[in-house]
């Protein structure tokens, strides 16, 4: 396939993640303005993973009976109303409904992975999800940049912005990007396993899936969890201020970016998906025994690269095996559902990090519980079968039968 089309793809998860990064910092802001509680602030802000996480294998289902295009524009311009919703927002519950809005927009990010594996060889499966991942990355980077720009306008303004960003997209997907889902896959997706709910909840839960996906949760929660906590923890220990913290997640989200983009490809490779990603989780399990071990300040800017590299590595390759060990005619549907079990590693993920760092434990337990955590994953991930390819057919695991791409 040429690449324009999936540059346009890139484009699109870029835009639409920076419209979350523009206006996601604005938001306690904004809401403390309009007189909200910090309840209220709190609600808001969890309203759009929630919505996600629910609306992700709803778009994966559709994608696989309707086709990825329409919906990835229908997704854009659902994001370009949720940010105009923003902009305009003078109460409580316009902004609610802008954030609700979005997050439900934001379940469009199963079917970018299945356009990926619609459009890519299994061989450079890994690498079109980590160009995604490098592409979300970026936005999320960018964004809270381009918002704190624009906020000296109003706090609205960056809703405007982010709103013009998300409607050019679509208009750009509208005539530049193809359908990569064909027609033969649609009859299949009728007949496959994934076409009703028992189905797909048997899927999800049978080998090798499970032990993708529970590696996932797994690992996912960790990772959460230890960046959920990580200002607190190098405040407390190295009294580091906002601008040091600042330059820290800096460094780490540019890492992802560059590990994800540029290294990613190499080392699955030369490895396969199944080595890389086991690569990956030894990476971030030590950076989690490492956090609490930190002799000086100076070392905190070099953890971050650790468990960027192990993140960057780890979760594309999984996602790239979650996409072949899936029917051919069902990946939206279970590339939506591995949405749903990384949404819940990460609600749950800061909300057990935030509690053990309050106890009496210490604020060291959370990267201890979360190495430990990391450990079962490395573990359970002996288990995941090696993927390889034989000449003129699909993805073969070892010991498994020979199943179509």
């Amino acid at each position: 396939m040429k690449r324009s089309p999936l540059a346009v793809l890139y484009a699109a998860v870029l835009v639409d993640m920076m419209g979350f990064g523009i206006v996601l910092p604005l938001l306690p802001f904004y809401l403390t303005d309009l007189g909200a509680t910090p309840f209220q602030v709190t609600i808001v802000i969890a309203s759009f993973s929630a919505t996600q996480l629910a609306a992700a294998p709803i778009w994966g289902r559709v994608s696989d009976r309707r086709g990825r295009r329409p919906l990835l524009i229908a997704g854009l311009c659902a994001s370009a109303l949720s940010y105009l919703i923003f902009g305009l927002a003078d109460s409580f519950w316009l902004l609610l409904l802008s954030r609700v809005t979005a997050g439900a927009a934001g379940g469009t990010i199963s079917i970018a992975h299945a356009y990926i594996a619609d459009t890519t060889t299994a061989e450079d499966r890994a690498r079109g999800m980590g160009h995604i991942g490098a592409a979300s990355g970026l936005g999320v980077m960018l964004g809270p940049a381009i918002g704190g720009l624009f906020s000296d306008f109003g706090l609205g303004v960056p809703g405007f912005v982010a709103a013009g960003f998300c409607a050019l997209n679509a208009v750009a997907a509208y005539f530049l990007l193809p359908e990569s889902h064909s027609d033969a896959q649609r009859t299949a997706f009728q007949t496959s396993q994934a076409a009703t709910l028992r189905g797909w909840l048997t899927a999800m839960t049978r080998y090798p899936l499970s032990i993708l996906l529970g590696v996932y949760f797994l690992t996912i929660s960790s990772f959460t969890a230890l960046t959920a906590v990580l200002a607190l923890y190098l405040d407390a220990r190295f009294n580091m201020g906002p601008k040091e913290l600042g330059l820290i997640f800096t460094l780490s989200g540019g890492s992802t970016v560059v590990i994800r983009g540029v290294l990613l490809g190499r080392l699955v490779s030369r490895f396969g998906e199944t080595v890389t990603a086991r690569i990956g989780i030894g990476s971030l399990l030590l950076a989690l025994l490492a956090m609490p071990l930190l002799p000086s300040r100076a070392f905190a800017y070099i953890v971050p690269v650790i468990y960027a590299f192990g993140a960057g590595t780890l979760f594309p390759a999984l996602a790239s095996m979650v996409s072949r060990a899936s029917d051919p005619g069902a990946q939206g549907s279970i590339l939506g559902g591995s949405q749903v079990v990384g949404g819940l590693g990460r609600v749950v993920g800061p909300m057990w990090a935030g509690w053990l760092f309050g106890s009496t434990l210490g604020i060291r337990s959370p990267f201890l519980f979360g190495a430990s955590m990391v450990l079962a994953a490395s573990f359970l991930s002996l288990r995941i079968p090696e993927m390889r390819r034989a000449p003129g057919v699909g993805t073969v695991t070892k010991g498994e039968p020979v199943a179509a791409d």
